[in-house]
């Protein structure tokens, strides 16, 4: 629906329903019109043509959002992105980000003017059309609507917008146009700070409305109804060889088609999470997409003696990705966290807080820009063709090459002399080893964890249930490392004499701090516990498997 600003990013809550007679729902609702609390203003009956857009190879989709431009006569058209979302009988709670376009009426082809455009569509656009690919924005279909919007208010403030909607969407050569009648009710955006008890007041609304008016809830969207008449089928799989990852070995695999199926596996989950990291609306697509690539330079190290000599130079690229992605990645952990202390107003002052959460802001803004260049550059288009190539061709079919071994053959040594390493630093770690130590252990442990992963499909039952006790150790050996980390940052930040940070937010360092050091002690008060659990006759079962 149509917002009061040029640009709106927020939550979209709003109630979809299917009807067969809109004119009934327009005659209760004039009925209506002035009933107790709730006042209703009816606007003209207006066109529109909402056109859905996406990449060849459907970034947008992949990364859980829809496209869409409206356009209408007289009237400044609108471009949004809306997230997927959830839904619930009728109800839809979905992200969606608006910008009014400098567009008067009704054009052949917007796309030039929002990719062009400096506002939080045309951003977010521009982000996914990388320049050194071929992709561009392609319009998928067009919905025209014809739409009566009846604004809603109660006590004199304005709390929902309904609209009743005729919609027609062109079908495919085969078939006709798709014809729907819809009721949408959304809440107003302006309810952020009592959204709980906003949703409950329109919510009772909407049920008398749908019981009078017989509204059957929406199973399908807009969107989703112009696939379906369009019978187009989303879909992204990039041909990386075979077999594809790891659930399609044969049952007798060489080391090196096991080396490969890893690589493809985890390179297609990198491509597959890249659309979300460039949208940057989802924190959690830039942390997948890092562990893919941590995955990725494990396999290559783990298989390097049974992998072709050239393939370790994508080791470096993958280096940089991940350099580029943890910039951000590890902003967003602060962040979160921040948001969590905010909360706890007996710890924090809330001053403080704002201070820090704006800096934070400031430097993500700055890590992400670094990052799209990086994913922009030749350098990121180069390794990506040239990784999908060596993929392609696979291990080489020779029998006196390294990875003609059976994998069988291969692992157990692999996987030891991971786990002899870990040994050898967590023996070593006692009440006074540096944090430095910690992380070294963790690297090891994370390094032991990949190698078991990457084996899991020869080993399942064995390996599962070894795993989670090398999980727990990992995990607290990452948030002993991150409060490290954070400790570090949060000192010298509050020695630093940076003009733009507030004297609270400077104070509120210090607390931050001293919570992390808190934190990092009763992590290491942990330690010996799960670290015993990885070792004695856990172990030994596990190696007797592998054997």
């Amino acid at each position: 629906m149509a917002p009061t600003d040029s640009a709106k990013n927020h939550r979209e809550i709003e109630w979809q329903f299917d009807v067969d007679d809109l004119g009934a729902v327009e005659a209760w609702l004039r009925q209506h019109a002035r009933n107790g609390e709730w006042e209703f203003h009816f606007g003209e009956p207006e066109e529109q043509i909402d056109s859905y857009y996406d990449t060849p190879d459907w970034r947008f989709f992949r990364a859980g959002y829809v496209l869409r431009i409206r356009q209408a006569r007289n009237t400044p058209a609108e471009a949004t992105l809306k997230s997927f979302g959830t839904r619930k009988d009728g109800l839809r709670q979905r992200h969606e980000i608006n910008e009014r376009m400098k567009l008067e009426g009704i054009t052949d082809d917007p796309t030039g003017s929002v990719i062009r455009s400096s506002g939080p569509v045309g951003q977010r656009v521009r982000a996914m059309l990388s320049r050194h690919s071929a992709q561009m924005l392609r319009r998928l279909f067009d919905a025209q609507t014809r739409r009566t919007r009846i604004a809603v208010q109660r006590d004199e403030a304005h709390v929902a917008e309904i609209a009743l909607d005729d919609v027609s969407i062109a079908g495919d050569r085969r078939r006709g146009p798709v014809r729907f009648r819809r009721v949408e009710v959304e809440l107003a955006s302006d309810h952020a700070s009592d959204l709980e008890s906003a949703t409950k007041s329109v919510e009772a609304l909407v049920a008398k409305m749908q019981s009078a008016c017989e509204l059957r809830p929406a199973t399908d969207s807009k969107f989703e109804l112009g696939l379906q008449a369009r019978r187009l089928q989303p879909a992204f799989a990039p041909d990386l060889g075979r077999p594809e990852d790891t659930g399609h070995l044969d049952d007798d695999p060489t080391v090196g088609e096991l080396a490969f199926a890893v690589l493809r596996e985890h390179f297609a989950q990198l491509l597959a999470h890249e659309p979300g990291v460039r949208l940057g609306e989802e924190a959690e697509a830039v942390h997948r997409a890092r562990v893919a690539t941590r995955r990725l330079r494990a396999a290559l190290g783990l298989f390097r003696d049974h992998l072709p000599s050239d393939a370790q130079r994508y080791r470096n690229e993958l280096r940089w990705i991940a350099r580029l992605l943890g910039g951000v990645r590890d902003l967003d952990v602060q962040q979160e966290r921040l948001a969590a202390w905010r909360q706890d107003k007996v710890v924090i002052e809330a001053d403080g807080l704002k201070g820090l959460e704006d800096w934070l802001a400031r430097r993500r803004a700055q890590a992400r820009a670094k990052m799209l260049r990086g994913l922009n550059s030749a350098r990121y288009a180069r390794f990506a063709a040239e990784f999908t190539d060596f993929l392609r061709n696979g291990p080489s079919a020779s029998e006196d090459q390294p990875g003609a071994v059976p994998a069988r053959r291969a692992l157990p040594d692999l996987i030891l002399k991971r786990y002899t390493k870990v040994r050898k630093l967590g023996d070593a770690i006692d009440d006074d080893s540096p944090p430095e130590d910690y992380h070294e252990l963790r690297i090891q442990c994370k390094r032991l964890r990949y190698a078991l992963e990457f084996a899991e499909a020869l080993y399942p039952k064995a390996i599962r249930n070894y795993l989670p006790r090398l999980v727990a150790l990992q995990d607290l050996l990452g948030l002993h490392q991150d409060a490290h980390v954070a400790i570090e940052e949060m000192r010298r930040l509050s020695l630093s004499s940076q003009p733009e940070l507030p004297a609270q937010a400077a104070f509120a360092l210090g607390e931050i701090a001293q919570r992390y050091a808190q934190q990092a002690e009763e992590l290491r008060a942990e330690f010996p516990r799960l670290y015993r659990r990885i070792k004695g006759k856990a172990w030994e079962r596990l190696q007797r498997a592998l054997k």
